[in-house]
């Protein structure tokens, strides 16, 4: 990883943009997922699975505090040497390669590093085809990646 400051120079693009879209979530949404965390600590408790009561509670409480912070949208910006994410600095050749999630609404920018870890943030402003024609002149195209699992998950059930 490399810890250097991002360079003094102009960027080429720059842009900022939350890193994941924020749900607005219905009553019916709330009513639900009420519902199943209701089921699941009756459950627990039924069955005397206190370590299971622990988690359910403590991940409802972790979550409920995690979404009542209000989002801040990150700064994206990019040089011919490199990137940065706010203030953190990588550099072109630390990254395995890009792609770009197409959503009903909105697109997502993933830059995927060799060391496993990934930098994701929406476009926001940017066009993405900007970004199609700028990104292939740095780095490689992975035109096989698609949104994982859990993420899909997520998505969908607006968590």
């Amino acid at each position: 990883m490399n810890h250097s400051k991002p360079p003094e120079d102009t960027p080429i693009l720059e842009w900022s943009a939350l890193e994941h879209i924020h749900h607005k979530r219905t009553r019916m949404w709330y009513i639900l997922v009420g519902l199943f965390v209701t089921l699941c600590l009756y459950y627990s408790i039924t069955t005397e699975a206190w370590t299971f009561t622990i988690l359910i509670a403590v991940l409802s409480v972790v979550y409920w505090k995690m979404h009542a912070q209000e989002m801040k949208p990150k700064k994206m910006r990019m040089w011919r040497k490199g990137f940065a994410l706010d203030n953190i600095y990588s550099e072109w050749g630390e990254c395995e390669g890009y792609w770009i999630l197409k959503c009903s609404d909105y697109y997502e920018l993933h830059i995927e590093k060799r060391n496993g870890t990934a930098v994701k943030i929406q476009t926001g402003a940017v066009d993405p085809y900007q970004l199609h024609d700028l990104l292939p002149h740095l780095l490689n195209q992975l035109e096989d990646r698609r949104e994982n699992i859990l993420d899909t998950i997520i998505r969908i059930c607006k968590l």
